[in-house]
């Protein structure tokens, strides 16, 4: 073999072991192009999920000044997850105390469908702030919700197509010197579906909740535990993994079991919720919380 063959061959070989190096370095801490592929992965194996719009209709909602609802005694709470955190419920709800929906830097009265989530019908969110207030638990709520119908964990966490949806609230109410003080986590469905493992779970919500502290958040997560769906029934590893999810040291506390919400009448179509399965987790979330 001659002396430039040898040459080609070392520097192929070495450029190989670099190659396979940086590969595993891009795995484990999510470097580049770990996210980049994640990203394209993720657009092109759930295609039919990426029609769901955020409602942004302001027309009918009356605005009103963010720094005359911050204060010592207000929760500021981001919900987020998939469709049972958004707008995707049966009935719709006009809050009645002082209950308000953070959007796009601004401050809107909370009614359904609020605003930043996907759907057009109701929340648990608007009922779960009247209670809030009724129950003397705090005096002012501000609803910040970024839930997506039909998302899995993947996409949430850094990389996946709704990344950004955590990261940019957070850039808006930093801009407005509106701290978080609750993360309020609704998402499992779609997982028994897709037969997301328990581990893999757990990874991808740890990795979203340490890019969310990065970002200076270090409010507490309630994580619920939700999982059923239509005809998929409970999904037993999911549900397992939101309750090992449960950390005090990391600010993970265990939210409700919304799975429990299966009387006749509480899910309108196997899924999602009628008026009285909204207002038992909005219940739910009181006893959580408190």
């Amino acid at each position: 073999m001659s002396k430039n063959r040898i040459k080609a061959t070392v520097i192929i070989i070495t450029l190989l072991l670099v190659s396979y190096g940086w590969g595993v370095a891009s795995y484990k801490y999510k470097l580049f192009p770990y996210t980049a592929i994640e990203a394209v992965k993720i657009y092109f194996s759930t295609p039919a999920r990426h029609t769901e719009r955020t409602f942004s209709d302001i027309s009918t909602k009356i605005k009103v000044a963010c720094t005359d609802i911050v204060g010592e005694k207000t929760m500021v709470a981001l919900v987020f997850g998939q469709s049972n955190s958004a707008n995707h419920g049966e009935s719709r709800y006009k809050a009645r105390q002082a209950v308000f929906n953070f959007f796009e830097g601004a401050c809107y009265k909370a009614s359904d469908p609020l605003l930043g989530a996907t759907g057009n019908d109701g929340s648990p969110w608007t009922r779960f702030g009247d209670k809030l207030i009724k129950n003397k638990l705090y005096e002012k709520v501000l609803l910040v919700p970024i839930g997506y119908g039909g998302s899995e964990i993947k996409r949430w966490d850094m990389g996946g197509d709704l990344h950004h949806r955590i990261t940019d609230v957070i850039g808006d109410l930093k801009a407005k010197n509106i701290t978080i003080t609750h993360l309020l986590w609704h998402q499992g469905e779609s997982e028994a579906r897709f037969k997301t493992s328990k581990k893999e779970y757990k990874k991808r919500f740890l990795s979203m909740l340490s890019k969310i502290r990065e970002h200076g958040i270090n409010a507490p997560v309630y994580v619920a535990i939700a999982t059923r769906c239509y005809d998929r029934g409970i999904n037993h590893a999911i549900q397992a993994a939101q309750s090992e999810l449960v950390d005090s040291t990391k600010g993970i506390f265990p939210g409700p079991n919304t799975d429990n919400i299966n009387l006749p009448g509480d899910r309108y179509d196997g899924c999602h919720f009628s008026e009285t399965g909204l207002d038992k987790h909005a219940d739910k979330w009181i006893r959580a919380l408190q």
